[in-house]
């Protein structure tokens, strides 16, 4: 007779080869794509050629006027490659600018290079804030191998494939949180506020800091007032008034572009809403206005519940372990909350999801709570599939409406960590998964 497999081991055994299926599903290609692109990275060049702008036609407290057309025709003599004519050319917070002032000095391929290093040493910095988390969770990686598969995951060569912000983003707010966990709340807190200044969305993190603290919410406002002070010399009031009212206009016109996979109005303009990237279901913006406040406003009353419930529970809970772990999912749907949430939120915003993965499944393990170590399981295969095979299910553009359903998987996975989380936070204080 055969000994029949462990369900842990046949559970464990499925959940890697369905990551491993899903992750590999577009074969080399993602690696190629950002091989290719690596040295011509196109929202890098965006944020490059505007501070190169600036330093040549520029004056202190105001940006020149970039346009689509401006942008490109300087792009073109620095050696730049020109960008898609939708939107607006710049669309970041002036704070941003700040850190690509300094690269102008370098030329645009040699500033290529620099970037995409950091970007590579601070995947290997995330690694190593994100291994005792994961340790935790049951899955013991050390950080030098967890640097090798965060390096080849498809939503970071995807990051490295276009010079985004996301793996900054996703070290600021783990190291926000390890040292919220420290008992640093306030330098957390920090941290989180510079995050908020580089791209915003992280701004929704405020609420949740001020309900633990107040003293910490004040070191969030702190820092990201101290970074929007430090680039108003560059671009002034007028900068920023400026990425007010682009920022509007420009997220209409790529809502509904193929790469918006993790944001839930990306999923509701492309049934609802349409475009020249996607044919609605039916045409009702107004119904797809509706339907986003609604699903959003229930995610941010159960974050909000979560975060005062998590809150009473420490001022009267001696058990630090089990404190540290509500506290952490209660955080963590906070954390999905600022990618959801995004009405541009691109494949490589999967890369702030991992925190809260690890939040999740820490205390899912702590509980011994399977329903929510395998929803936080689930997201993160969900979000292991590759842009490449989401283009490929999604179709020719205009994509269908069904089709289009396709392009949200990321976004399914998110919302499946979130309920993970959700689990964790509400956990009876017995610790049982009720």
């Amino acid at each position: 007779m055969t000994t029949p497999v462990r369900p842990n081991i046949a559970l464990r055994t499925t959940f890697v080869a369905a990551l491993g299926l899903c992750w590999a599903s577009a074969g080399s290609f993602p690696v190629r794509a950002a091989l290719r692109e690596l040295r011509v990275p196109n929202d890098f060049t965006h944020d490059y050629v505007t501070a190169d702008l600036w330093i040549r036609k520029g004056r202190w407290g105001r940006l020149p006027a970039v346009d689509v057309r401006t942008g490109n025709d300087h792009a073109v003599t620095l050696g730049a490659p020109p960008v898609a004519p939708i939107g607006s050319y710049y669309i970041h917070p002036p704070s941003a600018l700040l850190l690509f002032l300094p690269l102008t000095a370098l030329g645009y391929q040699a500033a290529v290079l620099v970037w995409q290093a950091l970007t590579v040493a601070l995947i290997a910095l995330l690694a190593w804030l994100l291994a005792p988390f994961a340790a935790e969770a049951g899955v013991r990686l050390r950080a030098p191998w967890l640097f090798l598969l965060l390096l080849l995951w498809p939503p970071v060569l995807a990051n490295l494939q276009v010079g985004q912000w996301s793996v900054i983003l996703a070290v600021a707010l783990a190291a926000g949180h390890r040292a919220w966990e420290r008992g640093e709340q306030g330098r957390g807190a920090a941290w989180m506020g510079v995050a908020a200044a580089l791209k915003l969305t992280p701004l929704a993190l405020l609420p949740a800091v001020a309900l633990r603290s107040r003293r910490a919410a004040l070191r969030f406002v702190g820092a990201l007032a101290a970074l929007v002070a430090a680039s108003l010399p560059v671009a002034g009031i007028d900068g920023w008034r400026t990425f007010v009212t682009v920022a509007g206009p420009n997220a209409v016109a790529y809502q509904t572009w193929r790469h918006n996979t993790v944001s839930v109005n990306g999923l509701l303009a492309r049934l609802f809403w349409g475009g020249p990237y996607a044919r609605p279901l039916v045409a009702a913006p107004a119904l797809a206005g509706a339907l986003l406040a609604a699903i959003l406003g229930l995610l941010v009353v159960v974050a909000l519940v979560a975060a005062r419930r998590a809150r009473r529970v420490r001022d009267r809970d001696q058990d630090r372990d089990r404190d540290r772990e509500q506290e952490g999912c209660a955080l963590a749907l906070w954390y999905v909350l600022v990618v959801v949430a995004n009405p541009l939120a691109w494949t490589h915003y999967a890369i702030l999801l991992l925190l809260p993965i690890a939040l999740a499944a820490r205390s899912a393990a702590a509980r011994d709570d399977g329903p929510a170590r395998w929803l936080a399981a689930a997201g993160l295969v969900l979000l292991s599939v590759p842009q490449a095979t989401l283009d490929y299910a999604a179709g020719p553009l205009p994509t269908s409406p069904l089709r289009s359903l396709w392009l949200s998987v990321p976004l399914y996975g998110a919302l499946s960590v979130y309920a993970a989380a959700a689990r964790g936070a509400f956990a009876s204080p017995d610790r049982s998964s009720r």
